[in-house]
């Protein structure tokens, strides 16, 4: 293990772009495969899947999930290096002097968590779900229809945990591993991203069609009272 460690830092200091990107490509595929394994096994409700899904794993549904992590990676990249010379700290090591860097350093994390929050992660979900409805072979109004659904939704559950992570990542780890560091707890927010694009979406959409026939009926029983209301 440490000696695959010195490997990737040395190809991440030579090549961070393509490391980081074949890292992501690796962490999001295992990410959608966990999750497709829980869909297999446990009902949450959705349509029935067809015999394609149920007797192995969708390897197109990964493919597009590998591609979307590879090709946003530089993004990921960028921004940290960015966030790191807007708000620099002085040293990671910080934490153990005087009282006064510390402060200094608390008040940059604090910078860099509220970017990351309110900027970076609401961007991310916006392309993530425009782009799944479009590599699905969907088209713009359903990129619209995932975007407005399940974008806000995932959002506030990626509340709860990725200021933990992310304070702990901006405060402790140095700039080169921040995007790794992230993405190996990512790799459990990967299988929610994919069960939310694909599961939970069906869900949705079931619930919609189920209003909507409740509504249509409603609408033929209303158009039969005057008629009965006639005959008497």
């Amino acid at each position: 293990m440490a000696a695959f460690f010195r490997f990737w830092t040395r190809q991440a200091e030579a090549r961070p772009f393509a490391t980081v990107a074949a890292t992501e490509a690796c962490l999001s595929a295992c990410g959608d495969l966990l999750a497709q394994t829980i869909g297999m096994h446990i009902d949450f409700g959705s349509s029935p899947k067809s015999s394609e899904t149920t007797d192995g794993y969708d390897l197109w549904r990964t493919s597009r999930f590998v591609l979307f992590a590879t090709c946003v990676s530089p993004i990921g990249v960028r921004w940290h290096r960015f966030l790191d010379k807007r708000f620099p700290i002085r040293s990671q090591n910080t934490w153990a002097k005087r009282k006064s860097e510390q402060k200094q350093a608390a008040r940059q994390v604090g910078k860099r968590l509220l970017c990351d929050l309110l900027l970076y992660e609401p961007s991310m979900y916006f392309i993530f779900f425009g782009s799944m409805a479009l590599l699905e072979g969907g088209g713009l109004e359903d990129a619209r229809y995932r975007i407005s659904t399940l974008l806000l939704p995932t959002y506030l559950t990626g509340l709860t945990i990725s200021p933990i992570i992310q304070s702990v990542n901006f405060a402790f780890v140095p700039l080169i591993y921040r995007v790794p560091f992230g993405s190996c707890f990512d790799l459990f927010w990967d299988s929610y991203l994919s069960w939310v694009n694909n599961e939970k979406l069906a869900m949705i959409g079931e619930a919609d069609q189920s209003r909507g026939s409740d509504a249509d009926s409603g609408v033929q029983r209303s158009e039969m009272i005057p008629l009965d209301q006639l005959r008497k």
